[in-house]
């Protein structure tokens, strides 16, 4: 915003703005301020601010005159009320303004590639002062990248696969944040009532590297009338990180979030819930080929139902597996259905076995709050037992990674010890062999 305009101009414009893009402001400059190297708790701050603010239930621009309403709101604090009331006396934030006249905006896209986070960017940045996609990547093929602290051939050859991986996904999200997104709206989705399943489908239900569009189905006695759908479509809108919505009908809304993926809701009833789960995950390779074989069964196969071609009377469509069923074959699973060869060996009972989370036996990656984890010992221990693991393996950072707060040598004695003490004094129900891991740093090197 210029900074020549009135401040009554300026409370005028920022009357219109919504807490999305008040959020969006702050998840912006907490990103910045991580690329810059400061505070770990002042970069959280700003993200549970924005989260905070991005689910809260009024308007920040209608209770902003009112202090004690805004400090009222978990997450935000008296420095950040300073910073809201800035943002709306003045039109900008002065941190995120300075952090920008420092970075260019386009460095921000650059934490959207894979292996480059915000030390290496700004050990780029230092360096080179090279703030975009195109700048890294011409760097990293010149083997300028190699040359920087802490860098090498290999990290440079993957910093060029990544960014390579990047353009070519352009648009599409990888698999955990996907995963992240539909856990997140599930939970809404969940308190609304009249509401019995919600399933993922597309691409990230068949266990894709990378999601185009989020799809998610849902079912329940609210989806069985038209105007029980339009409830709950009136409250999928309402879903605090939507930044806008593309479409709403009888039985879909779709919108874009705030990171820029695009999420399709439909709700169905019951009795076409199989069918419609079965078309919608895909893949249209597998699904031409199914409706191929129904056909030559006498059956036509749709979102709807598998029916009868006489007569279109409908023979299966509450699950899939009784659609499968149907059709002669064993059900193939989500991750199979890529028309692989998966129906012939369907049909002939020859289906592999896939490995399922019953499979594991235990875990050999975690990080308790002695460095970069959110759990203690005790606490990581009890749900890797919960789950019915045989063993885990502690493995918190060495003193090599300083800004995750590794552990140095005699941290990690004592970290030692105290996990040796749980896996034989707190835990009972284990045995006192219990395998645990001896952190890096008394290996003297980085995980």
């Amino acid at each position: 915003m210029c900074a020549g305009l009135s401040s009554a101009f300026v409370w005028f414009i920022f009357k219109f703005v919504d807490n999305k893009a008040i959020a969006n402001i702050l998840f912006e400059t907490a990103d910045l301020l991580e690329i810059d190297g400061q505070d770990s708790f002042r970069i959280r701050s700003y993200r549970n601010a924005a989260q905070a603010i991005e689910n809260h239930s009024h308007q920040i621009k209608d209770i902003i005159s009112d202090p004690k309403q805004v400090l009222a709101i978990p997450g935000i604090g008296k420095g950040m009320l300073t910073n809201l009331q800035e943002l709306f006396n003045t039109g900008k934030l002065a941190v995120q303004a300075e952090l920008l006249a420092k970075y260019h905006p386009s460095m921000l896209q650059l934490l959207k590639i894979q292996g480059l986070g915000p030390k290496t960017i700004a050990l780029i940045w230092s360096a080179y002062k090279v703030s975009d996609v195109d700048g890294v990547e011409k760097l990293a093929r010149e083997g300028k990248i190699r040359e920087l602290p802490r860098m090498g051939e290999k990290h440079e050859a993957k910093l060029i696969k990544a960014i390579e991986d990047y353009r070519r996904i352009g648009g599409r999200f990888l698999i955990d944040a996907a995963e992240i997104e539909c856990e997140k709206l599930t939970a809404y989705i969940e308190k609304f009532q009249g509401i019995d399943k919600i399933t993922p489908a597309g691409s990230l239900r068949r266990g894709r590297d990378t999601v185009g569009d989020l799809d998610i189905l849902v079912t329940g006695q609210s989806c069985c009338t038209e105007a029980g759908r339009q409830e709950a479509i009136d409250y999928v809108a309402k879903y605090p990180p939507i930044m806008d919505v593309i479409a709403r009908g009888d039985n879909k809304i779709s919108f874009h979030l705030r990171g820029g993926m695009q999420v399709d809701v439909r709700l169905l009833p019951p009795d076409s819930f199989g069918a419609a789960m079965q078309y919608f995950t895909g893949s249209k390779a597998h699904n031409v080929a199914l409706r191929q074989r129904a056909l030559k069964m006498g059956y036509t196969l749709n979102e709807y139902s598998l029916a009868t071609l006489e007569g279109e009377n409908p023979v299966a469509g509450k699950t899939e597996e009784e659609i499968y069923a149907k059709l002669k074959l064993d059900y193939i699973p989500p991750e199979m259905r890529e028309n692989l060869g998966e129906i012939d060996l369907a049909q002939n009972h020859a289906l592999p076995q896939l490995i399922t989370q019953e499979d594991l036996q235990g875990d050999v990656h975690m990080h308790t709050v002695e460095t970069d984890g959110r759990n203690t010992i005790e606490e990581m221990a009890e749900a890797a037992r919960e789950r019915g693991y045989k063993y885990m393996a502690i493995t918190d950072h060495s003193k090599n990674l300083a800004f995750a707060n590794g552990l140095d040598d005699k941290r990690a004695v004592e970290h030692i010890a105290r996990i040796r003490a749980v896996a034989t004094t707190s835990l009972p129900r284990w045995t006192s062999s219990l395998p645990v891991s001896t952190p890096s740093s008394t290996r003297n090197r980085p995980r």
